[in-house]
């Protein structure tokens, strides 16, 4: 008889405490929203949230990247709109200096402006942004360009920085200064010259050097915005990736607060009828004639 007693009171607090521990769990699911409190709830599922989340840092971080990139990218167009827009006044002031009519006065006075929006584009040519220069190729501590007289020759080099916007793809974070800006100071630096000695047909031929400097600097806007697009396939592609992710992510790690819920009142009253049931076993006095 006693051996009996024993075996129903161990019985009796063997569900007792499993009734509590899933009443706890429930109650954790129920207050934070999470079916996943510890690593130990679930390995499997535990495994598959940390690869998740290591994957929503990689988003993140090309993400970043891609802002990062579209800045840099975008005000590089914006000084390309800026130069393209001097150019085509020093062809101008070129244009008007090629009349007859003109003095060498006023040539030189010509040639004072040319020189005035030359030093404009140089400036532009010399853009930073964030503490780099943004046409000066790898070589993004050191200006691009210098100029000597009224020659500006080129410091950067030619490999163009790229950024992981995904995985397995880069893209371009700008254009060698060189492609876009060589060919317009030559072309201002033989105006110059030209203008400068009263050379009509130097000051002529100087003139006809500006169409292929343009060309130069649209291919130049070209890749820039061929690239710009790029990037915002790309960030439209993260942002898909992301939304998946995070739908697995709920999948797995949220708890279903309707079951849970309810799996917490059926518990409670579980619970309840346990200790009822078990109350006459409570009310022993003997605790050894239970336990034998």
């Amino acid at each position: 008889m006693r051996v009996a007693q024993s075996e129903t009171y161990r019985s009796f607090l063997g569900n007792l405490e499993t009734l509590n521990e899933r009443m706890n769990k429930l109650n954790s699911q129920v207050s934070s929203g999470k079916k996943l409190a510890q690593l130990k709830d679930s390995p499997a599922s535990s495994a598959q949230l940390i690869g998740m989340r290591d994957q929503a840092a990689e988003i993140d971080q090309y993400q970043t990247n891609i802002d990062s990139g579209s800045y840099f990218l975008g005000m590089a167009d914006s000084i390309f709109n800026e130069v393209n827009n001097l150019v085509t006044s020093i062809y101008a002031k070129g244009s008007q200096s090629a009349s007859e009519s003109v003095t060498a006065d006023d040539r030189a006075t010509i040639g004072t402006e040319i020189r005035s929006l030359r030093d404009q584009i140089l400036a532009l040519a010399n853009s930073q942004v964030l503490g780099r220069y943004i046409f000066a190729g790898s070589r993004t501590s050191s200006a691009p360009f210098i100029v000597s007289g009224d020659t500006v020759s080129y410091q950067g080099d030619e490999t163009a920085n790229k950024i992981s916007v995904d995985r397995g793809l880069e893209v371009q974070e700008g254009v060698p200064g060189s492609a876009a800006f060589n060919s317009i100071f030559s072309a201002v630096d033989s105006l110059l010259s030209n203008v400068s000695s009263n050379n009509m047909d130097g000051i002529q031929t100087a003139l006809g050097q500006f169409a292929s400097a343009l060309s130069g600097l649209g291919i130049a806007r070209g890749e820039i915005g061929a690239n710009l697009g790029l990037l915002n396939n790309a960030k439209t592609n993260l942002g898909s990736q992301e939304t998946s992710l995070k739908a697995q992510q709920s999948q797995v790690e949220d708890a279903n607060m309707a079951e849970a819920v309810t799996g917490l009142s059926q518990v409670q009253t579980a619970l309840q009828t346990a200790m009822t049931a078990g109350g006459s076993i409570l009310q022993q006095r003997n605790l050894f004639d239970i336990l034998g």
